[in-house]
């Protein structure tokens, strides 16, 4: 899935749960229940680019979700409270880093490696990002987070 969607799925469970502790664990585990359902992403893993490039397009991907997170979230909670816990619903793919672009290949990133590989579900465009955005309008509408207060 998307950095950009684990961020976004992270923003609206931070302004859902019932503390901040609860959504940064929620958070966390919410990466893999993510990369369960099929999805497309940017292949960072398989398609062979140069490191320069894997970290541009991973970076970009994470950063445009968080900050798109916190334009429509930051009303809702503390802003480092929404920053923590779109992180964390990252953290799997931030830890798998630098087994790609570093060639770290010992834990915890190898082990990270071989977990997203067990429960990742990919499929092609246009679908794969289709069910990406509407799983996460779902998401929105069902956790009774609000972009705006009201």
């Amino acid at each position: 899935m998307l950095a950009a969607s684990h961020a976004l799925a992270g923003a609206i469970i931070a302004t859902s749960a019932p503390s901040p502790i609860v959504g940064y664990l929620l958070a966390l585990l919410s990466h893999p229940l993510l990369d369960f359902i099929p999805h497309w992403d940017f292949n960072t893993r398989s398609i062979p680019r140069s490191k320069t490039r894997i970290m541009l397009i991973a970076l970009t991907d994470a950063i445009l979700g968080i900050l798109l997170g916190l334009i429509l979230f930051n009303n809702q909670v503390s802003p480092a409270t929404l920053l923590i816990t779109m992180l964390l619903a990252q953290a799997p793919d931030w830890l798998e880093g630098p087994y790609q672009v570093f060639n770290w290949h010992f834990p915890p990133f190898s082990t990270v490696k071989r977990l997203q590989h067990l429960w990742h579900n990919k499929l092609g465009l246009p679908w794969g990002l289709v069910i990406q955005v509407v799983f996460l309008g779902a998401l929105y509408v069902f956790s009774g987070a609000r972009i705006y207060p009201n």
